[in-house]
């Protein structure tokens, strides 16, 4: 426990004979001014079994507290902290507490002698106790503090430390009631609220219930700046006496009783001396409030109560500082997942309807024609990738984020990213180039997070760099000595030597100006955001890039020089794993066209389906799809008209459909419902329903499982994953 000065006022042993002389209960040493032990009493021998024999051999000061510390009564901080307290005496004598290792505290005094040497006097606190009357004015005061601080230490809250502080105040002092009461607002709008109160059970049988209870209103309803003395101790920080405070002018109209003896008004100031409360005794003992140790023990008591308070008033801020924020968090959630489903559901049918022109199916179209699908699908993507960005960084932030570790195949990552972006390179006429480390084989990551934050960076150097330039895509082995030497967007401590798996893209492309840097990994900041920039986008792929790295436990870093070109690296700790690389199975969507032959034609034959669908757009989507697929279709449009099917009377085995499409937000009865609904029925029951919504955040898809769908497919659709879904469920009937 650290050393506490108490004060350093007290008069010279010199100066003040007596003051030693009636301490005849304390453990004392005295020491020379080299440091020896020159006279001690049987206590200090006693104390801590210390042999007097010893003793009279003049160790100095530092052999004989050395041996407190090899019997275990202190430990060497405590040491250490004492022999510093010898500097503190060259003036005045000092007092402090220490806590000793077997819980006991010691009041201790060091005192110059008048030739310059030291005097110890040990008072225990706790053990021998002595009569009230025969205590040192300081260690009375010590006592009392003691006291209020294990009052105040298992308090948890404002008003808890209140109660703790006030009960123990006013039975200190005796008095017939108090109250502590804080101050809020500012300036002449200033309010003292009640924290809490206490009036004795002697002072309510004596002026009954009715003066009580407008006691307690006053405080209740607070008292506003300007009425009442305790203004005037906020004002000045000093504390207030009043002996008759009925017949007082400015007095409180409810505090007006007869039976108000003596008052004191003591301020409770802040750290900084804010006065930010105010404690109200009255006293009823003889006990004078005003009275220099009654005062100073209580202005000192105040002092305390204002760290306690200003800490349960920090903390208080702090909690609901949280809780707005979790607020702040959900309605964001709520709102992106409003925004999701509005934004998806008509990019559903913008994609789906653009897919199936673009293989032609409802007929020949010209060249141009094609081209303007084209355009419309590849707008669609993009907007759709912008919006996947979005969600896909409120979700990191959310910490809905979980990842898919596997062991990954290194080379087949990065050849199925490059794959991605080589037709956007052509058309710029980039050469890209592929280079890895031959050490690396297998490494256990979240294949799909780390596919795309490169093709956040590769499409990145695609669109920075200038037609007939070069975009380099290398991987290698590297350690945390080597990332604690690049830039990056965070200091977060790096162990050097943690081996990582770099995966670097290297571009010829603008190049970024060394004072920009900071900006790039911001979210929503662009390098340009002028009106006039010339490259699209959100600036969300680096701030997304840098998270998913983060999540993996790894960091981002660059290297660029303006006009000259840009290199981004990826950094995420390594483990090699001995076992066959796994095919990239994640990106199996971008493989192929959908291909509608006559087998699967004769496969689905008099198979039905029902799409439960209120948007008429995706209704006619899903329609086409599935008919060319050779199924049979059945539209049900809003909720009620699906439950009314559900619980009809004319249901039958035959009239029932052999899989379900099911939307989840319907009018009047939700896709969560109908699913309930028909899992409880004896008959539908059996039927396959999937669930098809544009519902894309975390934790959607675990609620639609929950609720019964037996698969999940989020909009916009991707046709052939819809397809597989369907054909994945065995539909025998007929």
């Amino acid at each position: 426990m650290p050393l506490q000065p108490i004060e350093t006022h007290l008069p010279k042993l010199g100066q003040e004979p007596d003051l030693i002389a009636n301490q005849n209960q304390s453990a004392r040493a005295c020491f020379d001014p080299s440091g020896r032990l020159f006279a001690f009493n049987e206590r200090f021998s006693q104390l801590w079994g210390l042999s007097s024999d010893w003793l009279l051999l003049s160790p100095d000061w530092e052999q004989v507290f050395s041996q407190l510390v090899r019997r275990g009564y202190w430990d060497e901080e405590l040491l250490t902290q004492i022999v510093k307290a010898l500097d503190l005496t060259e003036i005045d004598t000092v007092s402090f507490c220490i806590l000793q290792k077997n819980r006991t505290y010691l009041e201790v005094y060091v005192t110059v002698t008048a030739d310059g040497g030291r005097q110890f006097d040990f008072w225990q606190i706790g053990g021998e106790e002595r009569p009230q009357a025969s205590y040192n004015p300081e260690v009375r005061r010590l006592t009392f503090l003691l006291g209020l601080m294990e009052r105040l230490q298992p308090a948890s809250d404002l008003r808890e430390i209140g109660q703790f502080a006030l009960s123990y105040l006013v039975e200190t002092m005796g008095a017939a009631f108090g109250d502590v009461k804080v101050i809020g607002g500012t300036g002449s709008d200033r309010t003292a609220g009640m924290l809490t109160n206490h009036i004795s059970g002697q002072f309510i049988a004596t002026h009954g219930e009715y003066a009580i209870a407008e006691m307690q209103q006053v405080l209740k309803q607070g008292i506003p700046y300007g009425q009442g003395l305790l203004w005037e101790v906020v004002e000045t920080g000093k504390p207030l006496f009043v002996e008759d405070y009925y017949n007082h002018p400015k007095a409180v109209a409810g505090f007006r009783h007869p039976g108000i003896g003596q008052l004191g008004i003591f301020p409770i100031p802040s750290a900084d001396g804010t006065i930010i409360g105010v404690l109200t005794l009255e006293c009823r003992t003889n006990m004078k409030l005003q009275e220099a140790p009654q005062q100073d023990m209580l202005m000192a008591a105040c002092r305390m109560l204002g760290v306690a308070v200003e800490r349960a008033q920090a903390e208080e801020r702090l909690r609901q500082v949280n809780e707005d924020l979790e607020r702040a968090s959900q309605l964001k959630s709520e709102f992106l997942a409003s925004m999701s489903h509005e934004l998806r559901t008509p990019l559903n049918s913008i994609l789906g309807f653009s897919d199936l022109l673009s293989r032609q199916i409802g007929g020949n179209l010209s060249d141009r024609q094609l081209g303007y699908v084209q355009i419309i699908e590849k707008s669609g993507h993009h907007l759709l990738q912008l919006i996947n960005d979005i969600l896909d960084l409120s979700k990191i932030e959310a910490g809905k984020v979980e990842l898919d570790l596997a062991p990954v195949s290194i080379q087949h990552l990065c050849t199925e990213c490059l794959k991605m972006i080589q037709p956007r390179a052509d058309k710029k006429r980039l050469a890209l180039s592929f280079e890895l480390d031959y050490r690396l084989q297998q490494v256990v990551l979240d294949e799909r997070r780390v596919c795309q934050m490169l093709i956040n960076l590769l499409s990145n150097a695609v669109k920075f760099t200038p037609e007939g330039g070069y975009i380099k895509l290398s991987g290698r082995m590297a350690y945390g000595a080597q990332l604690l030497k690049e830039y990056r967007p965070d200091r977060s401590l790096i162990n050097p030597q943690t081996p990582y798996l770099c995966l670097e893209v290297k571009d010829s492309g603008i190049g970024i100006a060394k004072d920009k840097w900071h900006l790039l990994f911001r979210s929503f900041q662009q390098i340009d955001a002028s009106l006039t920039r010339s490259h699209e986008g959100t600036g969300l792929g680096l701030a997304l890039t840098k998270r998913l790295a983060e999540l993996h436990g790894g960091n981002v870093s660059l290297e660029s020089v303006e006009h000259q070109g840009s290199s981004f690296r990826i950094w995420l700790p390594m483990t090699e794993i001995q076992k066959p690389p796994v095919v990239g199975s994640q990106w199996s969507a971008f493989a192929g066209k959908l291909q509608l032959t006559s087998d699967s034609q004769k496969l689905t034959a008099h198979k039905r389906v029902l799409v439960v669908e209120d948007q008429p757009y995706n209704q006619q989507l899903l329609t086409e799809v599935l008919e060319l697929e050779g199924y049979g279709v059945e539209l049900v449009c809003d909720g009620r008209a699906m439950l009314e099917r559900i619980d009809s009377s004319l249901l039958s085995p035959q009239s029932l459909p052999n899989l379900i499409l099911m939307d989840i937000q319907l009018p009047g009865v939700d896709g969560f419902e109908l699913i309930r609904q028909m899992k409880a029925h004896p008959l539908w029951q059996k039927i396959p329903a999937i669930a098809v919504t544009a519902m894309a955040m975390a934790g959607d898809r675990d609620r639609c499982i929950a609720a019964g769908a037996d698969a999940y497919v989020s909009k916009p659709l991707n046709i052939e994953q819809l397809l597989s879904a369907i054909r994945s469920f065995s539909m025998t009937r007929g």
